[in-house]
């Protein structure tokens, strides 16, 4: 997103990524998170493992990164993330499509996965997961991914 496009979607995304500076600056008073800059269309945050509570290290365990409005807190530093950084990025531009309304849709969506599609992981195939992992080069299909795992191991 370039151009007039960009400065629309910062302010359409604005009202969720308040929440986001919120959330990444208060943890980063407490020495929970370090500020690492802009990058793109983000502000980036990573987690201080030396300084987190053990309720924090633990609520990170499995997850690389979130993204709220335009705020990407990963779990590692971008340098030995850069999948994570580009899967975050592409959560960056779906808000700033979005807006307000890109929160509401992915929880609509999950909840929609969740109660009709028993077949289907509702977190992986959420529209916006799909979408995110194909900007990163990420596997799509999760849940046939870890079925083929499963089959192999056993």
């Amino acid at each position: 997103m370039t151009g007039w496009k960009m400065y629309v979607g910062f302010v359409w995304a604005f009202p969720v990524t308040v929440f986001g500076l919120i959330y990444a600056s208060l943890f980063a008073l407490f020495k929970w998170y370090t500020y690492k800059g802009g990058m793109g269309n983000s502000l980036v945050w990573v987690v201080d493992d030396k300084k987190s509570p053990a309720w924090l290290i633990n609520f990170w365990k499995g997850w690389n990164g979130h993204t709220i409005g335009n705020v990407i807190v990963l779990r590692r530093s971008p340098e030995n993330g850069p999948i994570t950084l580009k899967h975050e990025l592409k959560h960056v531009d779906q808000c700033m499509r979005l807006g307000v309304f890109q929160p509401i849709v992915y929880v609509m969506s999950y909840l929609a996965i969740k109660y009709g599609c028993p077949g289907s992981d509702p977190y992986y195939t959420t529209i916006f997961e799909v979408d995110a992992r194909r900007a990163a080069g990420q596997v799509i299909d999760m849940e046939g991914a870890l079925k083929k795992l499963a089959e192999t191991k056993s």
